[in-house]
């Protein structure tokens, strides 16, 4: 079993936040998994979280955990081309995360991004060009909900909004959203 350690979601803190990627990885895969907080978390194993426990050995930041359980879980990419589309794809989603509270207030940062993921994702239904999503679509969950929440408009760009919606629809991200009751949040 995986331990991912994080804030949420808890009875305190009842969202997926910056483990969303994480949590719809293992779920995809089918991977038994548990939650624990972050006092549960051995001294000096990670500062950030999330965090998570795999064959003993534990890891933190989101981006590098996605990638190590991409690669176990087969949701990476096939082929070395794919696998670096797919690592290349995850960093782009950090950057959006990183970038969307300037794309709320620089329209000229907005267009630059959404230009660059317009293109990117012309003929293509998932952000790293794969026949199927993988944990850069996942992480992209993460950071369109910020970009949402922040009121950043990407309505102008229909390769951007094809793929969100495509996202949002995929049976086990669907199934997250589902979740969403009794005051449980995708992000804080």
């Amino acid at each position: 079993m995986i331990t991912v350690f994080y804030w949420g979601p808890t009875p305190t803190s009842n969202f997926y936040g910056r483990a969303i990627g994480i949590y719809l990885t293992l779920n995809h895969a089918g991977v038994k998994h548990q939650t624990k907080g972050k006092a549960d978390l051995p001294p000096g194993a990670s500062f950030a979280m999330p965090a998570v426990e795999v064959d003993g050995a534990i890891m933190g930041q989101a981006p590098f955990i996605l990638s190590h359980l991409g690669e176990k879980y087969g949701l990476a990419g096939k082929t070395v081309d794919q696998k670096m589309r797919v690592l290349h794809a995850l960093g782009d989603m950090n950057d959006v995360f990183s970038e969307h509270g300037k794309m709320a207030i620089d329209e000229g940062r907005r267009a630059q991004w959404f230009s660059y993921l317009e293109q990117k994702l012309e003929g293509k239904k998932w952000i790293a060009g794969t026949e199927d999503p993988t944990v850069a679509d996942f992480h992209g969950v993460f950071a369109f909900e910020w970009v949402v929440k922040k009121g950043v408009d990407f309505s102008a760009y229909p390769n951007v909004t094809g793929w969100w919606e495509n996202i949002k629809a995929y049976p086990t991200v669907a199934e997250m959203y589902a979740s969403l009751v009794d005051g449980r949040r995708m992000i804080p």
